[in-house]
């Protein structure tokens, strides 16, 4: 499919299998659902008896046996069908952080009692660990688990928590000691019909109103012994932890099916919408909106494709470092998309009936679910471990023929210059003992190391082509990719002076002597709406 050349075609089957669904069964009524707040239960129950509630489910337990990047592209595919945030939602939060915490560390017996209900979508699960005060610092949290004969009494509450008002399981995290941090904290298969379990609050929230949120409480909530999951104390750095890389790589994986769907429609409007006597779309101030989509949406995808892949190459790999650095990427350059759509349609965007408006509203949450940019860009400053082992990780993005090719095609451009000069930054940056003593600095750091991550698997994406998906045509994507990539990520590298005046100036100089886009801006316009209008243009 011409929007989406970064799959194979057994993996663009499901992408359009699941794609259509979503355009034929879920988007039709996403506008009335989303304005009166209301669960589709018939959505979920046609999911479920498609088996897309329990992708990675093994078969033994009623699910599919399928792989990261395909629960990835499921979402992402949901999305760019039907731009339904809430939904995909909840369904991502079902079925990565509420069911896969079982399948990790559940016992044989908690498996089958669970997994086969989850996988069909006859129950629906969440994860229950943010609460009033306890946020980013979720390890600080106030519920606590007492050891009784049997098993434990929770007493606490949780906010934020989807699916709660709706859901039949939760993994919730609790203390079950009395000392602070992430020690000491273990999680536990709740079931909503315990006695003691309360949803406290159902939540009313800017966007994603096609999915339920609740604050829940639990008063002298008894849970047996074996609903205790993984070993006593050690629930949010297996659990937890773990999951939560999951999450920030499936979940935001429907961010670029937004993208896509932002983009189809907006080129639509934009031919079709005439001003001073021609389509709108002949405007630069629109173009380039468009073209900032494209260039977004396809380094959202590399990132998240290769993210998935690594994940599944080794399912017991650690990627904290990647998966935030993608989350930051994609997350934070959405919200700069949707903003873009809605001026693309003006006043009609402004309005509720216009599915840019739902849009807008729903990017907001994908900064700060799962982890905020401010979180995750602490992650990425505190897990870098040297220049060269993030190198070493990024080539296996590429076969070692293929990125020679790219090398030698873009010799001593402006923009490998640019690149270079990152890479350089980045090394001295990363090796400099002030590196992680002021925030500022820290935030430059992984404002930095986001860039050069994306625009290096960019830079070596030019010696790919396809019949639809040219070498030149990903050339010319990546000249635009660099240089907005840089105008959004480069404002805080400028506080990088402090550790490397020299360095910092240089990779400045040569931002600011990029050659203009504006070329590449039309052709990659005139690319996209001979691919995606094709028959309206006659």
């Amino acid at each position: 499919m011409f929007l989406n050349p970064y799959l194979t075609s057994s993996d663009l089957e499901f992408y359009e299998t699941v794609k259509d669904f979503a355009k034929e069964r879920v988007l039709p009524s996403v506008e009335d659902r989303d304005e009166h707040g209301v669960w589709g239960d018939d959505i979920w129950k046609e999911m479920g008896n498609m088996g897309l509630l329990g992708i990675p489910v093994p078969e033994e337990f009623g699910g599919q046996g399928g792989t990261c990047l395909q629960c990835c592209i499921a979402q992402e595919a949901f999305n760019a069908g039907s731009l339904d945030g809430g939904f995909g939602l909840s369904w991502g939060a079902h079925m990565i952080i509420g069911t896969l915490p079982i399948l990790f560390q559940g016992t044989d017996a908690q498996k089958k009692k669970y997994l086969p209900k989850l996988a069909s979508g006859e129950w629906i699960a969440g994860l229950a660990l943010t609460e009033p005060d306890s946020g980013s610092d979720a390890a600080a949290m106030n519920t606590f688990a007492t050891k009784v004969d049997g098993g434990f009494i929770l007493n606490g509450s949780k906010l934020f928590i989807t699916n709660g008002p709706n859901g039949q399981v939760f993994i919730v995290m609790a203390r079950t000691t009395k000392s602070r941090g992430p020690m000491g904290v273990s999680a536990f298969i709740v079931e909503s019909n315990m006695k003691g379990f309360h949803v406290s609050k159902v939540l009313k929230k800017l966007g994603h109103n096609t999915s339920m949120t609740a604050e829940l409480s639990f008063q002298d909530m008894f849970v047996p012994d074996e609903n205790l999951l993984g070993p006593l104390n050690s629930g949010f750095v297996r659990i937890g932890k773990g999951t939560l890389e999951w999450e920030r790589t499936v979940l935001v994986a429907a961010v670029p099916g937004g993208m896509e769907f932002g983009l189809e429609l907006c080129l639509d409007y934009a031919w079709k919408r005439h001003q001073f006597g021609k389509p709108i779309l002949s405007f630069f101030g629109v173009q380039e909106k468009i073209a900032r989509n494209w260039a977004y949406l396809c380094a959202s995808r590399r990132l998240i494709y290769f993210v998935a892949n690594k994940k599944d190459q080794d399912p017991t790999a650690s990627l904290p470092f990647e998966s935030s650095a993608l989350k930051v990427f994609v997350t934070e350059t959405a919200e700069e998309l949707a903003s873009d759509a809605v001026q693309i349609h003006g006043g009609m965007g402004y309005m509720r009936e216009c599915h840019v408006s739902r849009q807008y509203r729903d990017v907001r949450l994908g900064t700060i679910g799962g982890g905020t940019t401010e979180v995750q860009k602490s992650i990425i400053s505190s897990t870098y471990k040297g220049f060269d082992k993030l190198m070493d990780v990024l080539q296996q993005s590429q076969p070692e023929e293929t990125r020679a090719k790219a090398e030698k095609i873009l010799a001593n451009t402006p923009e490998e210059k640019v690149l270079t000069a990152a890479k350089e930054l980045l090394r001295a940056a990363g090796e400099h003992s002030d590196r992680k003593k002021k925030q500022s600095l820290e935030f430059g750091f992984a404002d930095l190391a986001v860039f050069v991550t994306t625009v290096q698997l960019g830079f070596w994406d030019t010696a790919n082509s396809t019949s639809e998906y040219k070498s030149e045509d990903r050339l010319r994507d990546l000249k635009i990719l660099t240089f907005y990539a840089g105008c959004r990520f480069f404002k805080s590298v400028h506080f990088l002076k402090e550790l490397d005046a020299e360095k910092t100036k240089n990779l400045m100089r040569l931002f600011s002597e990029l050659p203009s886009v504006e070329k590449e801006v039309a052709d990659c316009v005139e690319f996209l709406k001979n691919g995606v209008l094709g028959a309206q243009l006659a």
